[in-house]
């Protein structure tokens, strides 16, 4: 009876003390589709956020609400948090940089749905376009024009 009780307050323990350190969060919006869509259930972990991390952080425009974002830049006023599909998301460059102790969550993986479970990748070199020199394709706005010779 004592080995079935230990067991259970050693499970009890070990659930209490995962729930410091892992959680689950799920998608709405669309802000960094198509990495993540509206009703994908991801798995967190209470962790420091690199760059090209995918993000929980509390909304700085509202404490209540958590948002769900990529770390584009680390600076000393903060963490740059943007979203992937930036026609759909509203992110730093609405309401800036973040402090770092909004961030506590970084996301490790998708559990749900079953067909797209797996890691969350981790894009650091998607966030800062390499310049490769040259001219740009369309460098003046009159290229633009149809039927201008």
């Amino acid at each position: 009876m004592r080995a079935g009780l230990a067991l259970g307050l050693a499970l009890v323990g070990a659930w209490i003390l995962a729930r410091r350190h892992l959680d689950t969060v799920e998608v709405r919006g669309r802000s960094m589709a198509p990495a993540l869509l509206p009703r994908d259930r991801l798995l967190v972990v209470r962790a420091t956020p690199r760059l090209g991390d995918v993000v929980l952080a509390r909304d700085p425009r509202d404490a209540r609400r958590e948002l769900i974002k990529r770390v584009a830049g680390v600076g000393n006023d903060g963490l740059r948090l943007l979203g992937d599909n930036r026609t759909a998301s509203t992110d730093a460059r609405a309401f800036g940089a973040v402090p770092a102790s909004a961030v506590e969550w970084r996301v490790v993986g998708r559990y749900w749905p079953v067909d797209r479970f797996g890691p969350i990748e981790r894009r650091p070199s998607a966030l800062h376009p390499v310049d490769e020199g040259g001219e740009a394709a369309c460098a003046f706005p009159e290229a633009l024009i149809a039927g201008d010779g």
